[in-house]
């Protein structure tokens, strides 16, 4: 059974992407919709374990919740929680309960897609954040905290000042800038619909 379901609007307005790197190239100044805020703490899913392993959204589930704030942009309903189930039955984490990003598209009924860039240290992680917001998919960028842990957050719009997030463990009315959580970004993975 599938947990998430698609947004009934007529045909999506989002550029297809295929699976290999987003070559669009864009200036600042990009902002995609900001609806929700998701929390890793929430009450409603915090205590719940992430795939195969004894971790908690609470303390392991940045990434989940991140994902899930994107795919409610894009038009999906779900939550973190609901989004943790249906990636567990869809082979959606591996044994260590890390995310398995073709478990996404498949939690998703094939409806959402998601790019995946090989970190290489030549390649300009702000250039593949820029490109994802110009296709209309929502990066989810790594980095790490000032107590040396990773952590994602989702981007949703670049400014002059730089790249705005919305941050599973700080709870704000609207996005923060990026700088506040992090000196650079170490990964990015971009969510988006299918066409």
């Amino acid at each position: 059974m599938l947990i998430l379901v698609g947004c009934s609007t007529s045909k999506p307005t989002y550029k297809y992407v295929p699976q290999t790197k987003i070559k669009a190239k864009a200036k600042s100044g990009l902002e995609l919709t900001d609806k929700v805020q998701f929390m890793q703490t929430d009450r409603r899913w915090s205590g719940h374990t992430i795939g195969g392993s004894n971790e908690s959204m609470k303390n392991e589930g940045c990434l989940v919740t991140a994902a899930a704030m994107a795919l409610v942009n894009l038009g999906f309903q779900t939550d973190p929680g609901d989004l943790n189930r249906s990636l567990k039955e869809n082979g959606g984490f591996n044994s260590r309960g890390w995310l398995v990003w073709s478990g996404l598209e498949r939690a998703t009924g094939g409806k959402a897609k998601t790019v995946f860039y090989p970190r290489k240290e030549s390649q300009s992680h702000p250039s593949d954040v820029r490109a994802c917001l110009a296709a209309g998919y929502y990066p989810l960028v790594k980095f790490d905290l000032p107590s040396g842990k990773n952590h994602w957050a989702m981007v949703v719009k670049d400014t002059k000042q730089g790249f705005y997030i919305r941050d599973p463990m700080v709870n704000s009315r609207s996005a923060i800038p990026l700088s506040m959580r992090a000196k650079a970004i170490d990964a990015v993975r971009c969510v988006g619909i299918k066409a």
